[in-house]
């Protein structure tokens, strides 16, 4: 059963980790794109805001990221209007300004600004107006044989004397002599209404015999589905098309062979050579099919890892138990003989320690300068080694004969080792020496809050809310890695100096034993703060919502919500009876955070909050009103 319960631990970490992964992908992506627009990386940055747009489209301020972290400032579009700028896409810069205005989260202020910025780079790349040309005058040419000349335009001797006259300083033309006699032109087929009919040459405007041809211009629309794609001819970006229809058009172009390329973040390239013919339209109309990588690989690997997973599970459960030995219990409790198994040095009286000449006392590397406290299991020491000060955790000598007791205490140091936050105490090394395990941890000045009630008894309000809160936060990152803490109370919580609070022995509730209290292997955890759920082995991560309900009640009112004579009274409590309400304890408590607390410690998991982040929410909004 206890390889079940281990293989089961593994499989809920790996699930929590992918979960906590994919959901910081879109911030990796918007803080990269941000990094990349201060480092002069236009073009890497719209690539990467527009993914994160597509992940998240609403912008704002405190933007949650993974647990309790907040984005400060999530303004994608605003970004991206920068970022459009500084390739000169006045389309893209446009299309994230209105979408900014869209949402209205981000600062109006900067919209504005933008807009005005992208008006601006419009009027300095718009080209200047044409001036009118004069028309032009046909060269003066001899006829050949047999050639009809075009009859000259008379113009009235006064009206052209008028005309030299007012141009006083212009070379005058002279007269044109009166016309020969013209050749009869062929008849000329009539056009069809609504045609265009190309003009002769010699009556094109502005076209002499060896006038050169005018430059054509095409255009060309482009929709991509899904919208927002950036679109480059000839490798050079021109835009991107409309984020809700999907349409971008481009006049203007030369005739000819082009290359066309559509790139949208999460979506293969399209890219195709296009032909474009003298004044016409073409259209471009593609759909860009999404990478395959990141959407079939990731559930691939872990499918295959809960497999096995899964397997060696029910391998364990299935495997046949070896025959125990002819007696399981020490020796002293058959026949009250002592255990010869390990002498006991003089000193601490446990395996590893040893003295020196000056007599201090020694545990491996490190020196044993004071107890710091003992449990049922295990006792702490304040050591140092190498003029480094930490707290070293080890076994009661009693307990190291019995294998499942040592799997339990590795396990405790080795949960401990991947959970890092600033709200639990730290694990930084573990060892054995002499077949005695130990791992350290950080030493934090403070005492528990068990030692704090105790002396205090019942705290201010606004102390307890910020104690609870940050234990919350602490519950609410290991909730995320999978693991539950199983055996939350007020003597495992350590309450600084500055007021703050850490969370420390994780995974300790998988070996804790309780006077009077048989275990069966389902219930784990202290009889005054267990969840009901779990006194039926079935608790999650709201049973330690449970119990941080019972310890908020307590330090609000300095006792616990349920009590006996028995911890099987306290449990048929826990099961059956509804706790007293807070304002009957201490009147005057604020009606909000006993509406919390009696939430917290619903007989029903469902009714409880969602998860610890939505506590968090909760305190942190109490705590700025009665700021």
């Amino acid at each position: 059963m206890t390889r079940a319960r281990a293989i089961a631990w593994m499989l809920s970490g790996l699930l929590g980790w992918a979960a906590s992964a994919a959901a910081a992908e879109w911030h990796e992506a918007y803080r990269d794109g941000v990094n990349a627009l201060t480092q002069g990386q236009p073009m890497r940055a719209v690539t990467l805001l527009e993914y994160a747009a597509s992940q998240r489209p609403q912008p704002g301020r405190n933007v949650v990221t993974y647990g309790t972290n907040v984005e400060a400032q999530y303004y994608p579009y605003l970004r991206l209007a920068q970022a459009y700028l500084q390739v000169r896409d006045l389309a893209g810069a446009r299309s994230a300004i209105n979408r900014s205005a869209k949402w209205a989260a981000e600062p109006a202020e900067e919209r504005r600004r933008l807009a005005a910025q992208v008006e601006e780079l419009a009027a300095r790349l718009a080209p200047p107006a044409a001036l009118p040309s004069p028309p032009p005058v046909a060269a003066a040419t001899e006829p050949s044989p047999g050639t009809a000349l075009p009859a000259p335009v008379e113009t009235p001797r006064a009206e052209a004397e008028g005309a030299r006259a007012a141009h006083p300083g212009d070379v005058a033309l002279p007269v044109p002599s009166p016309p020969l006699p013209r050749a009869t032109p062929e008849p000329r087929a009539t056009p069809l209404a609504g045609t265009r009919q190309p003009l002769p040459a010699e009556e094109a405007p502005g076209r002499g015999a060896d006038a050169e041809p005018a430059p054509s211009s095409c255009s060309l629309d482009i929709v991509s589905q899904p919208p927002g794609a950036a679109v480059y001819l000839d490798d050079e970006l021109i835009g991107t098309t409309d984020p809700e229809w999907g349409r971008l058009v481009r006049s203007g172009i030369a005739s000819g062979r082009h290359r066309v390329r559509l790139s949208l973040a999460g979506y293969g390239d399209v890219t195709e050579e296009v032909e474009l013919s003298d004044g016409v339209s073409r259209d471009f109309r593609r759909r860009l099919a999404p990478m395959e990588a990141p959407v079939d690989r990731r559930p691939l690997i872990f499918g295959a890892v809960a497999m096995v997973l899964i397997g060696l599970t029910v391998w364990a459960l299935r495997r046949p138990r070896a025959e125990p030995a002819a007696s399981t219990l020490h020796p002293r409790f058959l026949d009250g003989s002592p255990t010869p198994a390990r002498p006991t040095p003089p000193g601490f009286g446990s395996p590893g320690v040893r003295r020196d000449a000056d007599g201090g006392e020694y545990f491996g590397d490190y020196r044993l300068l004071e107890r710091l406290g003992r449990g049922g299991m295990a006792s702490v020491y304040k050591a140092e080694r190498r003029g480094e000060v930490s707290a070293l955790k080890r076994p009661l000598p009693v307990f190291l004969d019995e294998p499942e007791f040592l799997e339990r205490f590795q396990r405790e140091a080795e949960i401990g080792r991947t959970l890092h936050h600033p709200n639990i105490v730290r694990i930084l090394e573990r060892g054995a020496v002499d077949e005695v395990p130990y791992f350290t941890m950080e030493l934090v000045p403070g005492e528990t809050l068990q030692a704090h009630l105790q002396h205090a008894g019942a705290l201010d309000p606004r102390l307890a809310a910020g104690i609870v809160v940050q234990v919350a936060e602490a519950l609410d990152y290991a909730h995320l890695k999978g693991v539950v803490h199983r055996d939350l109370k007020p003597s495992n919580v350590m309450v600084l100096e500055d007021g703050m609070a850490k969370v420390m022995d994780y995974g300790i509730a998988r070996a804790r034993r309780f006077e009077g209290l048989t275990l069966t292997g389902s219930f784990l955890g202290s009889p005054d703060y267990v969840a009901p759920e779990a006194i039926e082995g079935k608790g999650d991560a709201k049973s330690d919502l449970y119990s941080l309900g019972v310890v908020f009640y307590e330090a609000l009112t300095g006792r616990r919500p349920f009590s006996a004579d028995t911890p099987f009274g306290v449990l048929r409590k826990h099961l059956t009876e509804p706790p007293p309400p807070l304002s009957l304890v201490v009147p005057g408590l604020p009606p909000e955070l006993e509406r919390i607390v009696l939430r917290l410690l619903d007989k029903q998991a469902d009714q409880r909050h969602a998860g610890a982040e939505e506590l968090v929410n909760e305190l942190r909004d109490f705590l700025n009103r009665a700021a």
